[in-house]
């Protein structure tokens, strides 16, 4: 009997030190892996905007005077990510730019790591100033939600009309989210090791788009490498492990979105589109969505889980062309 638990003493050890080589191991190459600014990773003929001392990187597509719509992502992705549909959309068309907003993509980081949604909504609309926007129309995904639906009712003046594409907003959230081990992750390097091994690790973007698509036929090798290009920016590790606190989970509870009375008094016409199949954030929270905005249409794509402008790209097409055509003056 001793000697089993010898046995079972030393296997477990051994795990313990297998998984603590694997993590110094993804930490270290992300360190090999992060060596370019953002100008110098990004693809060739990017684009610049300034905010708030920020050098943000936007794609555009459509014609120069085409009615502005604005894009926002959502975890881990980036502007090239909207490809599907910015450029179908920009032959209907319209004006579309896709941002990307930090600590994802080609944009700076802050320096004071603050990814909060008012953090957030600030760089949105810092980024319409920078364009010489006024007026536009927004569309975002997934957790970009936060900061964008923010940003709206902060200046529900300048929104001509919002695109919701499942978003992950935690409405009615009564106590403050943490992740496991909360404490022990707010050291830099356990954090740095956690990040290194998931969010910035090339290795796991199959397994993360496999999870949000409900069809993995769409999880290309092409689409892998989309997703990854931008690891390679110096210091994403340490960026994404900030935003994994002072954004993914922040006490949010006191955000403008995160009360239902701002969406019952926004008025500019809203499109909620969501996927049936949505693992992440279940179509009843889409659905509370659409009920509380006073001039909102919901729309549910069958055998679509939580990225419908991946998943189902000519319907969400379709569907926002129509949408704009239909509400927005001087566009039908």
């Amino acid at each position: 009997m001793r000697r089993l638990i010898r046995i079972v003493g030393w296997l477990a050890l051994t795990l313990v030190v297998l998984v603590i080589v694997a993590l110094v191991g993804f930490r270290g190459a992300a360190a090999f892996r992060e060596t370019l600014s953002p100008r110098e990773a990004a693809p060739a003929g990017a684009l610049f905007a300034t905010v708030d001392g920020l050098k943000m990187h936007y794609q555009v597509w459509g014609p120069p005077d085409g009615l502005p719509l604005l894009l926002f992502h959502g975890t881990a992705s980036w502007a090239g990510t909207y490809r599907d549909i910015a450029a179908p959309l920009g032959e209907q068309g319209f004006r579309v730019i896709a941002v990307d907003m930090p600590p994802f993509g080609y944009s700076e980081r802050p320096a004071d790591q603050d990814y909060s949604r008012a953090a957030h909504a600030r760089r949105v609309l810092g980024f319409a100033d920078a364009l010489g926007l006024r007026h536009f129309s927004v569309a975002v995904h997934s957790y970009g939600g936060g900061g964008v639906i923010e940003a709206a009712f902060s200046a529900p003046d300048r929104i001509d009309a919002l695109i919701l594409l499942d978003v992950a907003i935690g409405l009615g959230q009564t106590e403050a989210s943490a992740p496991p081990f909360a404490s022990l992750l707010k050291r830099d390097w356990p954090r740095q090791l956690l990040t290194a091994s998931t969010f910035t690790n090339p290795l796991m973007t199959e397994f993360g788009l496999r999870r949000f698509i409900e069809n993995d036929d769409l999880v290309t090798a092409e689409r892998i490498a989309i997703y990854t290009r931008p690891l390679n920016v110096r210091g994403t590790t340490n960026a994404v492990g900030h935003w994994l606190f002072s954004g993914l989970d922040n006490d949010e509870r006191k955000s403008l979105a995160a009360n239902k009375a701002n969406y019952r008094a926004f008025t500019p016409p809203v499109l909620v589109i969501w996927g049936r199949e949505d693992s992440t954030t279940p179509l009843a929270q889409g659905e509370e969505i659409a009920s509380l905005f006073p001039h909102a249409e919901l729309t549910v794509l069958d055998g679509v889980n939580h990225i419908p402008q991946v998943e189902r790209p000519h319907d969400v097409v379709r569907l926002i062309a129509n949408f704009l055509k239909r509400t927005l003056p001087g566009t039908g």
